[in-house]
C-alpha cells in the first residue's frame, strides 16, 4: 500500500476515484488514511487538499493509534474481566492435571479456572490468556445466537448464517447474502450494546446501506443506538484480554 509522509509522519494512502463522488474528502482510520475524490481531479488538487488538512491528519492519526494500544493484563486470583457489561472475578486454581479448564460461576459471577501447576511465567499467562478466549468466542456464540433469533423474529427478517469473527475496526457486518459476522469481542461491552450491534446488522437485510432509512430502522429497535455507538467509539479499544 502507498504511504503518506507529513513531516515525520508516515502513514499507509489509499487513493480512491469516483464519479459518484462530488467533492473530495479525507478519512482517517487507524489502518490508513484514505482520500476519495470525483473521477477527474487532479493529482495537484488532491495533494493541496492533503497539504491544507495536514494538522488535521496527523492529529487523528495520532489519536487512533493511541487509542489501539492494548491494556497489559497480568491473569491472576482476583483480577477482573468484563463480561456482557459485568465484571468476573478470576479465580486461578493450581492442579496437577495436564489439562486447563474454565468453569463460569454465575452465582457469584467468578470464573475458575483450573491450570497444570507445571505452567509457570510467560507460558502460564499465555495459557490463561487462550483458554479465557476460548471461554469469550464460546459465550459470545451461544448470546449473539440468542439475540439475533430473538430480534429477527420481534423485526420480521430472516439471515442465512452467523458466524463469529474476530476484525480490528469492525464489530459486525452483513453480506448481501445474508450472512452475519459478529465480532466476538463485543461479548465484553454492556447488553444493549449487543443488542444494538445484532439489530445493527439485522437492519442490513432491509437496507444494505447506512442511509437515512437505515438509520430509522435501527431507531424504531434501538431508540439509543446514537449512544452505543460512541460507547463502542470511546471504549470499544479497551475490549481486549
Amino acid at each position: 500500500m502507498p504511504s503518506l509522509k507529513l513531516g515525520n509522519t508516515v502513514i499507509p494512502y489509499e487513493e480512491r476515484r469516483s464519479r459518484r463522488i462530488k467533492r473530495i474528502s479525507i478519512r482517517v482510520t487507524p489502518e490508513k488514511v484514505r482520500v476519495s475524490a470525483p473521477a477527474r481531479t487532479s493529482k495537484s488538487e488532491i495533494q493541496a487538499f492533503i497539504d491544507k488538512n495536514r494538522d488535521w491528519i496527523i492529529q487523528n492519526w495520532t489519536k487512533l493509534q493511541e487509542t489501539m494500544v492494548k491494556p497489559q493484563r497480568v491473569y491472576e486470583t482476583g483480577e477482573k474481566i468484563p463480561f456482557v457489561g459485568k465484571e468476573l472475578t478470576l479465580e486461578i486454581m493450581d492442579t496437577p492435571q495436564k489439562m486447563i479448564r474454565a468453569l463460569y460461576k454465575k452465582e457469584n459471577e467468578v470464573l475458575e479456572i483450573k491450570i497444570p501447576q507445571e505452567l509457570q511465567g510467560e507460558q502460564r499467562q499465555e495459557a490463561l490468556r487462550e483458554i479465557i478466549e476460548k471461554w469469550y468466542k464460546q459465550k459470545a456464540r451461544t448470546v449473539f445466537l440468542q439475540k439475533l433469533n430473538n430480534w429477527s423474529q420481534q423485526m420480521g427478517v430472516s439471515y442465512n448464517q452467523f458466524r463469529l469473527k474476530e476484525q480490528k475496526t469492525r464489530w459486525g457486518s452483513c453480506s448481501s447474502l445474508g450472512n452475519i459476522n459478529l465480532n466476538w469481542r463485543a461479548i465484553m461491552a454492556p447488553e444493549p450494546v449487543l443488542d444494538y450491534l445484532v439489530i445493527h446488522e439485522l437492519s442490513h437485510l432491509r437496507h444494505m446501506d447506512h442511509s437515512s432509512e437505515f438509520w430509522e430502522n435501527v431507531a424504531c429497535y434501538c431508540p439509543e443506538h446514537a449512544l452505543h455507538r460512541r460507547w463502542l467509539k470511546e471504549k470499544g479499544h479497551g475490549l481486549v484480554i
